[in-house]
């Protein structure tokens, strides 16, 4: 009774495991235990992945919405955080607005 439910948490975090490689587009081996780690690295770096998106993605709307002031074209930032229980990580942050054809 009990190797049943062990079977169905680990089908359960293969599952979870899969979506989120197809996602992140990542072809790295995975472990054949362990997949609990595995899967918190793997929500790591998809919290990674939208930072950065939201970093560009702020970037770009301070552009937008800015009147007079001058925003820089290339943004580069590193920041340190939490991105999931217990992982702190470094990551390196740069955001380059596209040049306007009339500027070019």
């Amino acid at each position: 009774m009990k190797h049943d439910f062990a079977a169905g948490a680990s089908a359960s975090l293969n599952k979870t495991i899969t979506a989120m490689e197809t996602f992140l587009e990542d072809k790295r081996d995975r472990p054949t235990r362990g997949l609990r780690d595995y899967l918190s690295a793997q929500l790591g770096d998809l919290a990674v992945k939208w930072y950065r998106h939201g970093f560009s993605r702020g970037h770009r709307e301070s552009k937008k919405r800015s009147r007079h002031g001058r925003i820089p074209r290339v943004l580069r930032y590193d920041a340190t955080r939490e991105f999931f229980t217990d992982d702190e990580r470094t990551v390196h942050l740069k955001s380059t607005l596209k040049k306007k054809r009339s500027e070019a």
